[in-house]
């Protein structure tokens, strides 16, 4: 099998591998968000899979499904729990979930309705990061971005107001007594509070000492339940980068790389950082000292909080700039070679300047070229290509406007050198959607959208039309990507409402309107989780009893995660129930998405998972957030105070995992916390 899959790999990439006699070239690998989201699991249909081998993206994802194959020294004996090697600050920022939130207001006699960048606080509490507000009649008409704040009191630029920007868009009153504040211009100011359901307030004030105008204390301000989305999936995810795989691990080369979502300034906040020295933080580790920024870019003046793509020689990195006056941009960053691309994430350098030689280059993301505004807190798919050269990326925007819409676009020139990302084409949507996933062997898009439904376009022609499913969510307010078995040609969604109960959905490629939907708790609209499935290592195998596990929700709140694992019929058709389950918390919390990793080595099948509060393992000491290693090698795992666990504060972004390595501190995973903002490795389970 090693030799049929070099030779694949040889074919595919035009690369030197191992035991060849021409000069070494190296084969990079990346372990990112959409190795989540296509899946290749074995199969004996030699026609199947050499439909698969064709995509670069199947060599990719066996290398990383395989570390025993390639990682050198990677037998090892079994010893210590997981443990917290090192964390690198990422800046004053919050990570997901993070999503957007339409509202409108009658404020006698004023009206209007606006959109909110909103970063949860706990608790069903949001902070709003970004947005605007539109008044619509009858004083100070127009458009205002939010002034950002809070969570904290805080006084307003000119000293009229005392604001904090939270919000609470599952409960009513939906503002609390300090409220939001907008900048009307020129020196005006405009709060929107409330203190009790239908007592709200607008207020404006001109400059500093000027009493504040109320507009009326009685009307109603709502956020729009039922357009309420996730677009981008609640979760961002590092991106971790092998430099070669047919070589030892390199300090020096070897990095994980993260968008933040935060405003950049020169100087000071990155949105985007890298870090190596990777494997390092204990003693005889690879790397004697580290982790060290390797760059930190302030890149465009938007927010990036969605996960980031590599090329496949590690020299670029594409990503989705989202800014707070609701336009977002596509862009491709040619990572930099000189001692001056940023020293940390507070110490930020603009691309290509102040000796910096990193190249930005970026695309509006408009259908018409810019007099139509679309947000995107999603990531771009890339699809990998044989040399780069003709990579192509999909990536979707949306407008809270009306009942919402959006577009999908594809972008070529993405990892072509110099050459500038052009728009190809753009499909309009008439839904939020999420993120786009692309399955090269039916060479089809697919996402789903707020009206509950899981949609595709097949990608031929240059004006592909967008083909609708069935709702399979109704009631739905989040729009999780998608996860695409491309061997077994099956597309699963998952949906935290379908107006009763969080479900997972799948429904096979050739008949879309043939899905089952089983439901993981009851439907809630405090969190936008269940995200994206994994799947045991039968699963990937074909071998044993293949199993989904997801983390869900109760069944009596909606609001404490619980991991469920769901089987599957002869056909591969999932059964109509969850099998086992077992809380993840003690109380009220969202959870990460799952990540499941086969240790060849041991013989040992984990699964990671992070909460945001009230950690059901307690071994670390304490019931705030972390992140679990579960031991799912024999069945469903048994979830007890004493599971492995290690504080996460505020919970996990999504996790990554690198390798199956004897070579200290050289097999981790890697994630962000979402509360302090600081970039992790944590050493698997079982290392010494």
């Amino acid at each position: 099998m090693k030799s049929m899959i070099l030779g694949i790999a040889l074919a595919l990439t035009a690369q030197a591998l191992v035991g060849q006699t021409a000069p070494h070239v190296r084969m990079g690998v990346v372990s990112d968000w959409t190795h989540h989201h296509v899946l290749y699991p074995d199969s004996k249909d030699e026609s199947v899979m050499a439909r698969a081998r064709s995509d670069p993206r199947w060599v990719q994802s066996w290398y990383l499904r395989h570390p025993e194959e390639w990682w050198p020294k990677r037998y090892r004996r079994p010893g210590q729990r997981i443990r917290r090697d090192w964390s690198v600050a990422l800046g004053t920022t919050a990570f997901e979930p993070l999503f957007d939130s339409s509202f409108t207001f009658t404020i006698p006699t004023e009206t209007g309705f606006g959109a909110l960048n909103l970063v949860s606080q706990g608790g069903g509490t949001y902070l709003a990061t970004g947005g605007s507000v539109t008044v619509t009649g009858t004083l100070n008409v127009g458009t205002f971005p939010l002034l950002v704040g809070g969570p904290g009191i805080v006084a307003s630029p000119n000293g009229a107001f005392d604001y904090d920007d939270l919000a609470y868009p599952s409960s009513n009153p939906t503002l609390d007594v300090d409220g939001l504040l907008f900048d009307g211009g020129g020196g005006l100011e405009i709060n929107i509070w409330g203190n009790s359901a239908g007592n709200y307030s607008f207020y404006t004030a001109f400059n500093q000492g000027n009493y504040p105008i109320e507009i009326q204390a009685d009307g109603s301000f709502s956020f729009d339940v039922a357009s309420t989305p996730d677009p981008g999936g609640a979760q961002t995810f590092p991106a971790k980068y092998v430099f070669d795989v047919t070589a030892a691990p390199s300090c020096a080369n070897d990095f994980v790389a993260i968008g933040i979502p935060a405003a950049p300034a020169a100087g000071g906040q990155a949105n985007i950082v890298g870090v190596n020295n990777l494997y390092s933080g204990g003693a005889g580790a690879l790397c004697p000292t580290g982790p060290t920024v390797t760059f930190a870019y302030a890149s465009g003046t938007g927010q990036v909080p969605a996960p980031l793509s590599i090329s496949q020689s590690g020299k670029q990195i594409a990503y989705v700039e989202n800014l707070a006056t609701g336009s977002s941009y596509f862009h491709v960053l040619t990572i930099g070679t000189t001692a001056n691309e940023g020293t940390s994430a507070t110490a930020a350098v603009v691309p290509g300047t102040g000796g910096s030689n990193a190249v930005d280059q970026r695309v509006l993301l408009s259908p018409d070229g810019g007099t139509t505004n679309q947000s995107s807190t999603n990531a771009a798919f890339v699809v990998y290509t044989l040399n780069d050269a003709s990579d192509v990326a999909y990536v979707t925007t949306y407008s809270m406007a009306g009942s919402g819409s959006g577009y999908l676009y594809k972008i070529g020139s993405v990892f072509n050198g110099a050459a500038t990302p052009t728009i190809l084409w753009s499909a309009a949507i008439d839904a939020v959607p999420s993120t786009p996933v692309y399955d090269a062997v039916s060479n089809t898009v697919f996402f789903t959208d707020s009206n509950g439904r899981i949609d595709y376009v097949a990608d031929s022609g240059t004006s592909p039309p967008v083909v609708y499913g069935a709702v399979v969510a109704a009631g739905t307010t989040s729009e999780n990507a998608v996860v695409v078995d491309s061997i077994g040609q099956m597309v699963y969604a998952s949906f935290n409402s379908n107006g009763t109960n969080a479900i997972i959905v799948q429904a096979p490629i050739a008949n879309m309107a043939s899905f089952v939907s089983v439901p993981v708790g009851k439907g809630s609209t405090i969190y936008t989780s269940p995200y994206e499935p994994d799947f045991n290592n039968a699963f990937y195998t074909r071998s044993g009893t293949p199993l989904l596990y997801v983390a869900g929700t109760d069944t009596t709140t909606g609001t404490i995660p619980t991991l469920y694992s769901v089987g599957f019929n002869g056909s591969g058709v999932m059964n109509s129930s969850a099998g086992s389950s077992a809380a993840l918390a003690t109380g009220m919390a969202d959870s990460s998405p799952v990540s499941e990793f086969y240790d060849a080595a041991l013989e040992k099948d984990y699964l990671f998972v992070g909460v945001t509060n009230n950690c059901a393992a307690t071994t670390f000491g304490g019931t705030a957030g972390c992140v679990m290693s579960l031991d799912i090698t024999t069945g469903f795992p048994s979830v007890t105070a004493a599971s492995t666990a290690l504080p996460a504060t505020g919970g996990t972004s999504g996790i990554v995992v690198d390798n199956d390595s004897s070579l200290t501190q050289a097999s981790n995973i890697y994630y962000a916390t979402k509360t302090g903002a600081t970039l992790v490795k944590a050493t698997q389970q079982g290392l010494f």
